[in-house]
């Protein structure tokens, strides 16, 4: 590689470090695509064979200067962070640098400056697509690393050599290190990174159940983020009863000016049951418990499945700031992991005063309740037959920009007869006023889809859905005026799709849950079971060495054992026998160095020993003669055949 292209990739790798800076809360948009630019304008001189003095240096030494109190101020009131404006200063260093090589060669320092960019790239990302971005910066900077090494030995030793292939051994440093990193993270110390929030967008206020109000006077607009909210695990004797999913995030239960608000309600901790659990409501009917892993996306709110009465496995619940959410301490983007228990129904603890929506007057709208309810007499019956009217005469619209204009409740009612859920949720709880019935309507997300691979229910942002409750005068009930086939998760994909899109959901969730949340203690899970594991093949071993000393001593395996030995001894006795006097004799001459095959007499190889060995010769010449005696005698003797293997014996013992 030429010194230019050498120039050309550190410049690159300095780039290719701020990326993912783009996807995370850290700094703004402008000050990094300033810092892209100015280092493309860097790059481009270089291509075309000038200098890296895109700015000339007496200006950037000026502007190096001038940066040390605008830190100051950019810390204090640009950008009010310590962080993002060491972040900026290092993105000037980093611009700086290569004008700054012109006089002093500063490669070492430039990959520093490159490393500190990607430490708060890496430390600022939650996402598991920074894999491939660590791996491929890793590669890149080992390589300058080896090239750094190199240049510095040659001016330490005054001469040039050759630099030895640099990718294959910044190939076996990445190895090494993935492998060492790998073998060390469950130990390293787990800390919470107080300062970023991962990969996250801005929150859309059309997306119900995130959104702080509904207000029908501005243009709706659907949030098709297929981000992951939820992932809900539970079993097979509760999924017919508990699903669709459907996840509460908030109550609007106040109208005003074709808004409908959250109530607000006091702020209060829960506290924890003495059994363990926090008690948020009273079950009514047969219960069921479900895992949950969420990611908060609306500050520290939990969204929890609807019959949700007792929770486990946070540290602190609060109830609050509006009427029926429940919050606990995190950050947004952090991902939890509870427990919770379920009913078919649930009635609240305390007794709350519940009143029928205040909703303007409007005869249309109070005749059209009217007929609907006919001759039903209690809330049941009255919210079934508004729900079952909305389903079958008003037209449904998936996506609310689809509708075109803003429209308000009573249009929607009397007039347009379309809408998305939200105008479906409001109309029915606009009738129910009318027919002195409270209800009101409930945001969160709907659906959930079951992912084959790891049998979790998968809920997503894009599943935001409004609904209906309806008070009977003991508890609230959900009714559903979206039609079913509209609903979100109700899409249909081939199968190869699904299957994909499940191995995609299973490899965050275990990003998510074994890397990003891997904390203390899965730590101290992780060792007690370790120790645990050990403790029991410690004891299992001592067991089965008791076994079988116990079996080994019984009788019948002694019996067993002493036949075994018995046959072992005859058999060796029976192949000693079968083998010849010359394969005795071979075998003390191949000892000797000499090799006897089959084509050989004896004669000619003792004839070999003695121009080798004549003393070994002399020695063995009794021993040949008594084999040749025996092989070519008329009649075969065993006694001369034992007396040749004893004699042999005796020289090959000597030997």
């Amino acid at each position: 590689m030429t010194r230019r292209a050498r120039e050309i990739e550190t410049l690159l790798l300095t780039m290719f470090a701020a990326v993912p800076l783009y996807f995370t809360a850290v700094i703004g948009k402008f000050p990094l695509m300033l810092f892209h630019l100015v280092m493309a304008g860097i790059i481009i001189r270089v291509i075309t064979g000038r200098g890296p003095d895109l700015i000339p240096p007496a200006l950037m030494r000026g502007l190096a200067i001038a940066y040390i109190p605008f830190y100051l101020i950019d810390a204090a009131l640009i950008s009010r962070s310590a962080i993002a404006a060491s972040t900026h200063l290092v993105l000037f260093i980093s611009a700086y640098q290569p004008i700054e090589s012109l006089t002093r060669n500063n490669l070492a320092q430039r990959l520093l400056t490159t490393a500190l960019i990607f430490i708060a790239a890496l430390a600022t990302s939650t996402n598991i697509a920074i894999v491939p971005f660590v791996i491929v910066f890793g590669f890149v900077m080992f390589r300058q690393m080896i090239y750094v090494s190199h240049m510095e030995t040659i001016r330490s030793i005054g001469r040039e050599y050759g630099l030895a292939p640099a990718s294959r051994a910044a190939v076996f440093y990445l190895v090494g290190t993935v492998l060492i990193g790998a073998v060390l993270f469950p130990m390293l110390p787990r800390l919470r990174n107080p300062v970023v929030q991962g990969f996250a967008g801005a929150l859309s206020n059309a997306t119900t159940g995130l959104s702080d109000s509904i207000d029908f006077n501005k243009s709706r607009a659907s949030d098709l983020d297929p981000s992951v909210v939820s992932r809900v695990w539970m079993g097979p004797e509760a999924i017919p009863f508990f699903t669709p999913l459907r996840l509460r995030g908030a109550v609007y239960d106040r109208y005003d000016n074709n808004q409908w608000f959250q109530t607000r309600d006091e702020f209060r901790e829960v506290r924890q049951r003495r059994g363990g659990g926090f008690r948020i409501a009273e079950p009514v009917g047969f219960t069921r418990s479900a895992r949950i892993q969420q990611r908060l996306i609306k500050g520290s709110r939990l969204f929890l499945p609807a019959g949700t009465y007792l929770l486990r496995g946070i540290p602190q619940l609060y109830e609050g700031p509006t009427r029926d959410t429940f919050m606990t301490f995190g950050g947004r983007g952090q991902v939890l992991t509870y427990e919770v228990s379920m009913a078919r129904q649930i009635e609240p603890l305390r007794q709350k005063e519940v009143r029928v929506l205040q909703y303007p007057s409007n005869p249309g709208v109070e005749t059209m309740a009217l007929q609907i309810a006919g001759d039903a007499r209690t809330a049941e019956e009255k919210a079934a037959a508004v729900e079952r009217y909305l389903l079958r005469n008003f037209q449904y619209y998936q996506h609310p920009e689809q509708i075109g204009r803003p429209l308000s409740v009573d249009e929607f009612l009397l007039k347009e007869r379309r809408g998305h859920c939200e105008y479906f949720a409001a109309g029915m709880v606009a009738l129910m006023s009318k027919l002195d019935v409270p209800a009101r309507i409930v945001g969160g997300f709907y659906g959930g889809r079951l992912n084959p691979l790891t049998g979790y229910f998968i809920v997503k942002k894009e599943d935001a859905h409004a609904w209906v409750e309806v008070w009977n005068g003991k508890h609230w009930s959900t009714y559903d005026p979206t039609p079913p086939s509209m609903r979100p998760g109700d899409a249909q994909s081939g199968l190869f799709r699904q299957y994909a899109t499940a191995l995609s959901d299973s490899i965050n969730y275990y990003w998510d849950r074994y890397i990003l949340t891997f904390g203390l203690g899965d730590q101290i899970a992780l060792f007690a079971e370790m120790i645990t594991q050990f403790r029991q093949s410690a004891a299992n071993t001592t067991q089965t060495l008791r076994n079988l000393r116990r079996t080994a001593s019984s009788p019948s395996v002694i019996i067993v054992v002493a036949v075994l030995a018995a046959m072992a001894i005859g058999a060796l006795s029976i192949a000693r026998r079968r083998r010849s006097a010359f394969d005795d004799l071979a075998r003390h001459l191949h000892a000797l160095g000499i090799e006897v095959g089959r084509s050989m007499t004896m004669a000619e190889a003792l004839d070999l020993l003695r121009e080798r060995h004549s003393d070994a010769a002399h020695e063995l010449q009794p021993l040949v003669a008594l084999y040749e005696e025996e092989e070519f005698s008329a009649r075969p003797d065993a006694t001369r055949r034992r007396e040749l293997r004893r004699k042999l014996a005796e020289v090959s013992s000597r030997a």
